[in-house]
């Protein structure tokens, strides 16, 4: 019994490896302490974590989107404002980038700032996934290359003894 549990499970990680290694992985780096983009954030993970198409990592792996976030409450402090407004809107910039562990570092690819009320974070969340598909589909050749190219081996550091 104990034998049969050991071949099926490592069977069950490798294909659930296999699947993850054809799902792009997408870094949600998100800054938002305000109500509403803390929801917009939280909605735009749920909404890669759930995707065929995606992966959501927490740390940039061997290649994939990075998606950087950064939200502001439009009302918050804001002289003259009802504070009634307070935590119904928020601003939110987003950055747009490419990684690889073949890269010396991320590549910009597209950025916007918008506006996000407290009832359309899902709706603005799916359009930033949507966004995610475009540029994927615009940097397929890319990433096609980048799986293609076989990682270099560790080469050992030599060291001169004196």
């Amino acid at each position: 019994m104990l034998a049969l549990v050991l071949l099926i499970f490592p069977a069950q990680a490798r294909a659930a490896g296999n699947e993850n290694e054809t799902r792009l992985s997408v870094l949600a780096d998100c800054h938002c302490s305000d109500p509403v983009g803390e929801s917009f954030c939280s909605d735009f993970k749920d909404k890669v974590r759930d995707s065929v198409a995606y992966r959501l990592v927490d740390h940039a792996d061997a290649y994939g989107i990075g998606v950087h976030l950064w939200c502001v409450d439009l009302f918050a402090g804001l002289p003259g404002v009802d504070s009634k407004l307070s935590g119904t809107m928020s601003a939110v910039s987003v950055a747009f980038t490419i990684y690889s562990d073949k890269l010396p570092g991320e590549v910009y690819e597209d950025s916007s700032v918008f506006r996000v009320g407290k009832g359309a974070a899902d709706e603005m969340s799916g359009r930033i996934l949507a966004a995610v598909g475009q540029l994927s589909t615009a940097n397929k050749a890319v990433f096609e290359h980048i799986r293609a190219t076989p990682r270099p081996a560790a080469t050992p550091t030599q060291r001169v003894i004196e």
